[in-house]
Formats: C-alpha cells, sequence, structure tokens
C-alpha cells in the first residue's frame, strides 16, 4: 500500500438529474442518502464510503453533449459494488429486472466469485461483485 494513500473515501458522479440519481441509487440500489445539498447529495456506501452526485451544470442536452457514456456500458470504465455471496448477484439481478434497471452483462459466476454489470440512469456502468475469499489452485 502506498506510503501516502490509504484507501478512497469517497468517489463522485456528475449526473444530469441530480432528484432522479438519487432516487436510483435510494431507492433502487438501496444507498443511504447522509446529506443533501442544493447541487450535490452524499450517500453511504457499507460503513466508510461515501458515493457523491454532483449535478452537472447546463441540463440534459450539455450533459449528453459533454459527460454521458458514449458507449452505454460497452466500455470497461465502471466502478464495482460489493455483494455478500454469489447467490446475491444473481438475486440483485432478479430484482434490477423488476425495476426496468438496464442489465449490460448478466450475472455469472467466475473463478473468484460472480458479478453482474448495470446502468445508471446517466450512461455509468456499475458491477455487482462477489469476491470469494477462496482463490483458484489453477494458474
Amino acid at each position: 500500500m502506498s506510503e501516502f494513500i490509504k484507501g478512497i473515501c469517497h468517489f463522485g458522479l456528475s449526473v444530469t438529474d441530480l432528484d432522479e440519481s438519487i432516487e436510483f441509487y435510494t431507492k433502487v440500489l438501496g444507498l443511504e442518502l447522509s446529506e443533501r445539498r442544493e447541487k450535490d447529495a452524499f450517500l453511504n456506501i457499507g460503513s466508510d464510503d461515501v458515493l457523491a452526485l454532483i449535478q452537472y451544470p447546463g441540463g440534459v442536452t450539455q450533459f449528453d453533449a459533454e459527460m454521458r457514456p458514449k458507449n452505454w456500458g460497452k466500455a470497461f470504465t465502471h466502478f464495482g459494488l460489493s455483494a455478500e455471496s454469489v447467490k446475491a448477484v444473481f438475486t440483485f439481478q432478479d430484482y434490477l429486472e423488476k425495476h426496468g434497471v438496464k442489465i449490460v452483462k448478466e450475472a455469472y459466476e467466475r473463478w473468484d466469485g460472480a458479478s453482474l454489470y448495470l446502468l445508471d440512469p446517466n450512461g455509468y456502468t456499475l458491477e455487482f461483485i462477489y469476491f470469494s475469499s477462496k482463490k483458484s489452485s489453477t494458474a
């Protein structure tokens, strides 16, 4: 680990519609809103991490032209949210589908656990992932 950097305390996303994004992250994904201000909001992820949502100036048109991911889930740039088990990944996919969330890559088991990829209302890719504590003995 770095002598200086001890971890990630938060990450921020520019969003096209702050209210819509808050609703997605709280009502659909179940994150807890810790603070809401005029142009930003902060949500708790687990016990120590924070997601900052920042209203992009200029509205939807400017956001689409300057910020919205052009590949809509086809690029590998994403952030991962931790799952508690392989089963939780598959169960969460069913839940997301019932809420009309776009699934980019369906839930699948991998050598080190399981994951799935989804889109938020702004076009950002999120991964829901479980890492097994057991490591594969084959390389």
